[in-house]
Order: C-alpha cells, then sequence, then structure tokens
C-alpha cells in the first residue's frame, strides 16, 4: 500500500470513529419519546390525577390553607366578602361542636365569610377549614362535628370528598349545614337562608376541597363552585 493510500486510510477511519461517537452521545441526550418509560427503569410517568378523590394528606402551611380558601369571586355569584373574609389563623374551637373539647390532633384551621349582595334578608356564607396530624384524627373530628338539633339530612347528587353529609335546619330560614372530609383536612359551610336547598352549600364545599387538592398538587388554587356545578351538570 502507497503512503497516499495508508494515509486516505487513516483518514476515513477518524471519520467513522467521530461520526459512531458524535451518534452515541446524540442518542443518550435525547429525550424519550412521550409515554416512554424513564431510564431509571421506574415505568411510565402517570398523568396528573386533579379530582376531589384524591385524599389530603400532605400538611398545609398558613400560606397554602390561605390561597385555598375561597376568595368572594370563587363562590356562588352575589356573593361579596364578609366583614372576616379570610380569617387566619383559626383555633381548635372552630373545629368542634359547640362546647366540646378541642379535637385530638388538630394542626391549623382557617375560615371563609361571605354576605350576599342585594339581599333583603339576612343571607350569608360562612366557611371553616380544619387540618389534622392524621387522617383517624380527621375523622374521629368529622364524626363529632356536624350539629344535628333540630336539622335534617338533605341529598345531593354528588359526594364531596371521602365522606360528606348535609342537614337543612327545620327553621324558616332553612339554614343548610355541609360537613366534608378528605384524608387529613375536614370542612364545614354553613349558608344562612338557604330555604332547605344544599345546592349552595354543596358547590361551595366541593370547590373548596378541590383548591386544597390544588395546592397539594403543587398548582394555584383556582377552582370555583361555578365550575364545580358546570363540571357536575354536564355529567349528567
Amino acid at each position: 500500500m502507497t503512503r497516499s493510500h495508508i494515509t486516505l486510510t487513516t483518514a476515513l477511519l477518524a471519520c467513522l470513529a467521530l461520526s459512531a461517537c458524535s451518534d452515541d452521545k446524540a442518542s443518550q441526550g435525547a429525550p424519550p419519546p412521550a409515554g416512554a418509560p424513564s431510564a431509571s427503569g421506574k415505568g411510565e410517568a402517570q398523568p396528573f390525577k386533579d379530582d376531589t378523590d384524591v385524599p389530603l394528606t400532605r400538611q398545609l402551611d398558613r400560606g397554602e390553607l390561605t390561597q385555598a380558601i375561597p376568595d368572594a369571586e370563587d363562590v356562588v355569584p352575589g356573593y361579596y366578602p364578609g366583614s372576616l373574609h379570610k380569617s387566619m389563623p383559626g383555633e381548635p374551637d372552630d373545629c368542634a361542636p359547640p362546647k366540646a373539647p378541642a379535637p385530638a390532633g388538630w394542626r391549623r384551621a382557617g375560615s371563609g365569610d361571605y354576605d350576599y349582595q342585594g339581599s333583603t334578608v339576612s343571607r350569608g356564607i360562612d366557611l371553616d377549614v380544619c387540618q389534622f396530624d392524621n387522617a383517624a384524627h380527621a375523622e374521629a373530628a368529622y364524626d363529632r362535628w356536624p350539629d344535628r338539633d333540630e336539622s335534617a339530612p338533605v341529598q345531593v347528587r354528588t359526594p364531596v370528598g371521602e365522606e360528606s353529609v348535609f342537614l337543612a335546619h327545620s327553621g324558616s330560614s332553612g339554614t343548610v349545614y355541609g360537613y366534608s372530609r378528605s384524608g387529613t383536612v375536614i370542612a364545614r359551610v354553613r349558608v344562612e337562608d338557604a330555604g332547605g336547598d344544599p345546592t349552595d352549600a354543596h358547590d361551595v364545599l366541593a370547590a373548596t376541597i378541590k383548591r386544597l387538592q390544588q395546592v397539594q398538587a403543587g398548582r394555584r388554587a383556582t377552582a370555583t363552585a361555578t365550575e364545580i356545578a358546570a363540571a357536575e351538570q354536564a355529567r349528567g
């Protein structure tokens, strides 16, 4: 083989080696196709589940709980902020029946206060949200919380959270109370002058649980009572 042939052969081999190395690096650095298993071998990424069936487990700090409590525009149309619009932090007594001891495992609480605009009668919505250190303590507090004196259960089409109950007071105004639990969190809403109709109580409670789930997942709380009602109506 002549010297020129040797030089040409060496150059070709060097080019092939560089090309193979470049191809190998490109294949390693390229992102995997959508839905492909990760390089760690742990399988495919699961889609985000953004609904009220996911129990609340992460302990939320004061700022997160404040964000999750709806603003006036997030509740039923026609309401505006009350005098105690977003009250933080709450007290253990806010999460127990009247004159009952503070519930075990209480961590923090917050509340929302909303008045009805343009009504000729006293009408308002009061919301309380309480978080506990574990689901067992939350469940025990939830079981004690509902005020069943002079009230009767009313049915709603869609439950809220892991368990919920709605009660209508037997008085002429028909005040409705809604109670719900999701994991370590319990929530209560009272709608005055509701005429025994649980619709507003249900929608505000469902929006609150949904917003808590959004915050737990690291998202901004955006759910509204109107959005909840529209989604349920679309599902029929």
